[in-house]
């Protein structure tokens, strides 16, 4: 947020951003994390909002460009062709419309890496980056150094990503922006009180530590992307709506990305294209009797109320409650297990946020309510 006294261009900092994937505010309670919580205890911290809808792409390109998906014209994970009525991957750097983080550097005359658990982030986010590396298809170099990279359906690959972050730090001076964004598997699997959990945490605050050792002076800024809940029920409103005699043009989950494994592309957020413009009412009508729906906007009501942009979203945004994903199914409504695990809904929009290293001033805290402020005080080329 730009109240932070924050971190002159004049003095050669090194900056880590840290985006942890589905890390909420539950997981930071319920886990030890003894150098995290020293940090925040000597820094700045806030529980803060996600934007809408709670996927990664959408907080990841805004916590990187420091704007809002109006802005940065990132909306979901998928986007839909409306000619071709096919859906496509929104991980194009080609698609992003606002300079990243790295650009910003570059233009400050400041060298930077993005690193990633996840190869869409090295699509989406790569202009302006010195380094990129992601775990799920690491170079031959990063191998012989670190060894192979653990599968991108594991907690232990978000570990080798803040060990490549850790060789920058130690080998590479030069390289004064370091960005990691690591995986959410483990949240999926997991919840804040399970084993799996607590063990994945107290690895990456154990990697945060050596960081911060290794690198005194470093200035830490850290947030996630979305939170993280069970979900009991899914719909498919391409199937659910024309059974019920409302015929659309097509709907999307908003969390619609290839890691399947994750949540079977299932989040709490979908958009519908109308057949017609007329249709909005009947349709607006019976998404609002389905139970688990929440909230239905049209097209402009909900980039204003959720900074999205218009062009890129769907006639209608549909939220869903607690309990309630929607995705591609082979009917209309499925039950899901006991053990799934989710985000894309509001309900998973509490994050934390962070700052060690820089000055903060405090009297401004109302002003930073959401991740996208996380680099507000961050002045590379100011």
């Amino acid at each position: 947020m730009r109240s932070y006294q924050g971190v002159m261009a004049r003095e050669r900092i090194r900056v880590l951003v840290v985006m942890l994937d589905g890390f909420g505010p539950e997981y930071l309670q319920a886990s030890e994390m003894p150098n995290l919580k020293a940090m925040i205890a000597r820094g700045f911290y806030k529980t803060v909002q996600a934007c809408v809808p709670t996927v990664t792409n959408v907080n990841n390109a805004s916590i990187c460009t420091g704007t809002w998906p109006a802005t940065h014209g990132i909306t979901a994970n998928s986007y839909f062709d409306v000619d071709s009525r096919q859906e496509h991957y929104m991980d194009r750097a080609e698609m992003l419309l606002a300079p990243t983080l790295f650009e910003r550097a570059a233009k400050a005359g400041r060298h930077s890496a993005l690193l990633t658990a996840k190869a869409k982030t090295i699509r989406l986010l790569n202009a302006g980056a010195d380094i990129t590396l992601t775990a799920e298809a690491p170079e031959a170099d990063w191998v012989a150094r670190l060894g192979p990279a653990p599968s991108i359906y594991s907690p232990e690959i978000n570990a080798w990503v803040f060990a490549a972050a850790l060789v920058l730090l130690t080998t590479q001076p030069g390289i004064e922006v370091i960005y990691c964004h690591t995986t959410d598997y483990p949240m999926h699997m997991s919840d804040h009180t399970g084993e799996l959990s607590q063990t994945h945490l107290a690895e990456i605050d154990r990697w945060l530590g050596r960081l911060v050792d290794a690198c005194p002076d470093l200035v830490v800024y850290l947030t996630a992307d979305h939170g993280m809940n069970f979900k009991r029920r899914c719909y498919d409103l391409n199937r659910l709506l024309p059974e019920r005699g409302v015929p659309i043009h097509f709907a999307m989950s908003a969390e619609r990305d290839p890691y399947v494994k994750h949540h079977r592309t299932f989040g709490g957020s979908a958009y519908v294209w109308l057949n017609e413009p007329a249709d909005i009412l009947r349709v607006t009508d019976a998404l609002r009797r389905v139970e688990g729906v929440e909230e239905v906007h049209g097209r402009y009501e909900a980039a204003a109320r959720f900074h999205l942009h218009p062009e890129r979203i769907g006639d209608l945004l549909v939220l869903g409650d607690r309990d309630t994903v929607f995705g591609p199914l082979q009917r209309g409504l499925e039950d899901l297990p006991r053990t799934f695990r989710t985000h894309g809904s509001r309900h998973e929009g509490e994050v934390p946020l962070a700052v060690y290293g820089a000055r903060v001033d405090h009297t401004r805290w109302h002003e930073c309510t959401h991740n996208v402020h996380l680099l507000d005080s961050l002045r590379l080329d100011g």
